[in-house]
C-alpha cells in the first residue's frame, strides 16, 4: 500500500528543496534533496543577491527521525559566486 505524505508535513526544514529520491532500504531512510537552480540567493556576509552558480557539493544531515527509524538527508547545495 502506497501512501502519499507530504514531505513537509514530516520534516518542515526541508521547505525550500526539491527532493529527488526516498530510498527506504533497512535502515536508516535516506531522502536525496537539492536547492533549486536559478532561484536567488542572499550573501550572508554582503546582503547582495545572485543567483550565479558556482558548484554544488554535498551535506549529509544524520540528525533526524521518521516513525522511529534513523533518517540520513543528503541536500546538494550550491555554492554562489
Amino acid at each position: 500500500m502506497a501512501c502519499h505524505v507530504e514531505l513537509t508535513g514530516l520534516l518542515p526544514a526541508l521547505a525550500g528543496v526539491l527532493v529527488d529520491g526516498v530510498e527506504t532500504g533497512p535502515s536508516p531512510v535516506r531522502i536525496m534533496v537539492r536547492t533549486p537552480a536559478g532561484a536567488m540567493a542572499t550573501c550572508p556576509d554582503h546582503g547582495q543577491e545572485s543567483e550565479w552558480e558556482h558548484s554544488r557539493y554535498v551535506r549529509h544531515l544524520a540528525d533526524e527521525a521518521i516513525g522511529g527509524r534513523p533518517a540520513m538527508i543528503d541536500i546538494s547545495v550550491r555554492r554562489l559566486y
